[in-house]
């Protein structure tokens, strides 16, 4: 091997190790986007779910409480008699 060549084999391993290097960097940062999405995901999928809760539980409440209205005048009425 001639020194052009050594020289040339040394650059192009370096020129290897520097992309492999920037390839794991970028599998690793795309490895915790990925986790990050997916919590992003099921932190959003849970707050569809408590807020279809909290309109649930909200309904129950007005129909609750427009009962009780009606309970209240028709007692107010029968004491009125």
């Amino acid at each position: 091997m001639t020194d052009d060549m050594v020289r040339e084999l040394a650059r192009l391993q370096d020129a290897l190790d520097t992309t492999t290097a920037a390839y794991q960097r970028r599998t690793r940062q795309l490895g915790q986007w990925r986790d990050l999405a997916r919590g992003l995901s099921d932190d959003l999928r849970q707050a569809h779910t408590d807020r279809d809760q909290a309109i649930s539980t909200s309904q129950q409440l007005r129909v609750g409480l427009v009962a009780a209205r009606e309970r209240l005048g028709v007692g107010r009425e029968e004491a009125g008699r």
